[in-house]
């Protein structure tokens, strides 16, 4: 039901624009119509708790599904797109078609579509997570909401904030350890821009450092801690908790090479020193099968937060995950796999997730088989996840020399996943030092987090790191090169003529490893446009 009523709830929060994006409204077309959505006024939206409720609900629709060439669709920034770009930025899947090609290819501009939706989605979001957090605020002083209620829905706004700014700092930014690009963040919008007058003073707003963005970003989840419950008890997965903001904390925390601070918020959520993982805060623990929080994305133990799709609202033919990921009936299979993966050494055959690789015998191709209902579209994007808790806390315990504590964790999100743990586990006599203990890690989060998103936040943070370095955006294979090659091994090798001519390594220092802001907000926005990512 939650679903029929946000279109109508957005256009209930304001009528207007950030930086000219128009607002978002949801994917679907029919609606429960409440009010005339031209009829109701900003202020009636947090007149009664009911209307309160539902302008959250309507904060994480634009979180699911924005704009795409006017049309609401494909999952910006959210919903499916965060997902699809973090791999097609990277080189463990491909694609059997042009439909990412710029993407994969790094052949964007100013102009192409996908980086500039991302951004306009991204900050349109922000502008309604702004909007509803003041409306909020309004509702519990003058008693609409109570203060318990208020303080939850203001903790959802600052969680859904802080990843939106996250998001847009891996995307349009250099890593926080790198230096260059004028030291250029994210423009900080901390109110709603929804009058003439706000419209024209957020127009005026030029970019904060990389160092202030991320210290916004960890403020907004301290914030999002201190209000929020444990866990909404009703929506555990979809709506943000306790849990969520200092999860979503260890990763921002790995990005900002702050090991010290990742170990201390993974220590609320995980006791290295119990004999099994539970979390305290949430009840998070791992699924005994590696595929559970997939094909039970509405209900396991393992899924911390992801963005809520369902079968008449997601990102649809053009957009979704099961749809562009899918080999099954129904799915358009135009990403697959890559024997990037697939060979690597850190992969045991008899790993259980490769059960979450499907063989198309066509093409000669594995396809990541996380997201199995293309007919329907219906799988909520997985955000964050208790194994990657855990494999944050086992990279800083690692770089912080905490090798003993690195190996439990490590291991707790491996050995689930293996034939025989008690012999195939890690020992410490695997690791010769600390660089090799690491590298494992990274490794395992490429095997762990396939088809998931995350591949291009660890190329990113890592492209200047002191162990393992990324050096950039890597070399990637062409499909139509490695085709009926029998290209993918087990602990097999990589042929270099794979790799296509136009899918070369690109070092960190090029412009194409950060996307630049949109044509539009530059024609929009003067300072912005005095702004731009160096090169472009």
């Amino acid at each position: 039901m939650t679903h029929t009523l946000f279109k109508n709830i957005i256009y209930a929060l304001a009528g207007a624009t950030l930086l000219g994006a128009p607002f978002l409204t949801s994917c679907e077309s029919d609606v429960i119509d409440l009010e005339p959505v031209n009829k109701i006024p900003d202020y009636t939206a947090y007149t009664t708790p009911e209307r309160c409720e539902l302008a959250m609900l309507g904060a994480y629709d634009a979180a699911q599904c924005g704009k795409y060439e006017e049309v609401y669709k494909r999952g910006y920034p959210f919903g499916a797109a965060s997902i699809i770009q973090g791999e097609m930025r990277g080189e463990d899947m491909n694609l059997t078609a042009q439909f990412y090609d710029i993407t994969y290819g790094s052949a964007y501009s100013t102009s192409t579509a996908n980086n500039q939706y991302m951004w306009e989605n991204t900050f349109a979001c922000i502008n309604i997570v702004n909007t509803v957090l003041k409306g909020q605020e309004q509702a519990v002083k003058e008693g609409v909401i109570s203060r318990e209620t208020g303080n939850q829905y203001m903790g959802e706004c600052y969680f859904l904030r802080a990843m939106c700014y996250h998001y847009l700092m891996m995307h349009f930014a250099l890593p926080y350890n790198v230096s260059g690009n004028n030291d250029y963040g994210m423009p900080l919008y901390l109110t709603p821009h929804n009058t003439k007058e706000e419209i024209e003073e957020a127009e005026k707003t030029g970019r904060s450092t990389v160092q202030e963005t991320y210290a916004r970003i960890v403020d907004d989840l301290d914030n999002a801690e201190t209000l929020l419950p444990e866990t909404v008890a009703a929506n555990k997965i979809m709506r943000a908790g306790k849990g969520a903001a200092i999860a979503l904390k260890t990763r921002v925390y790995l990005h900002m090479r702050d090991w010290s601070n990742v170990i201390a918020e993974a220590k609320k959520l995980a006791d290295v020193t119990a004999p099994s993982f539970t979390s305290a805060i949430g009840g998070y623990r791992l699924e005994s099968d590696p595929l559970t929080p997939f094909t039970s994305y509405a209900d396991n133990t393992e899924s911390i937060f992801s963005i809520e799709n369902s079968a008449d609202d997601n990102g649809d033919i053009n957009g979704a995950l099961a749809t562009m990921l899918s080999v099954r009936p129904g799915g358009r299979a135009i990403i697959t796999s890559s024997p990037t993966l697939y060979n690597s050494s850190y992969w045991l055959g008899n790993d259980k997730r490769r059960n979450g690789l499907l063989y198309h015998k066509a093409d000669d191709y594995y396809y990541c088989d996380k997201y199995q209902n293309p007919l329907t579209n219906e799988e909520y994007a997985p955000i964050i996840r208790y194994a990657e808790v855990l494999l944050n806390y086992a990279e800083a315990a690692a770089r912080n020399n905490d090798a003993a504590s690195a190996l439990k964790l490590l291991n707790a999100v491996r050995n689930r996943s293996l034939a025989a743990p008690a012999a195939e586990a890690y020992t410490a006599a695997c690791f010769a030092d600390k660089k090799a203990l690491v590298e494992a890690i990274l490794w395992e989060r490429r095997i762990e987090f396939h088809g998931e998103g995350r591949r291009w936040e660890d190329i990113h943070r890592l492209a200047a790191d002191d162990l393992c370095p990324s050096n950039g955006i890597p070399a990637k294979i062409a499909y139509d090169n490695a085709k009926n090659e029998g290209a993918f091994v087990v602990n097999g090798g990589m042929e270099p003529e794979w790799y296509g001519g136009s899918t070369k390594a690109i070092a960190y220092t090029d412009k194409r490893f950060i996307w630049p802001i949109p044509l539009n907000d530059m024609l929009r926005n003067p300072t912005l446009a005095q702004q731009q990512n160096a090169g472009w």
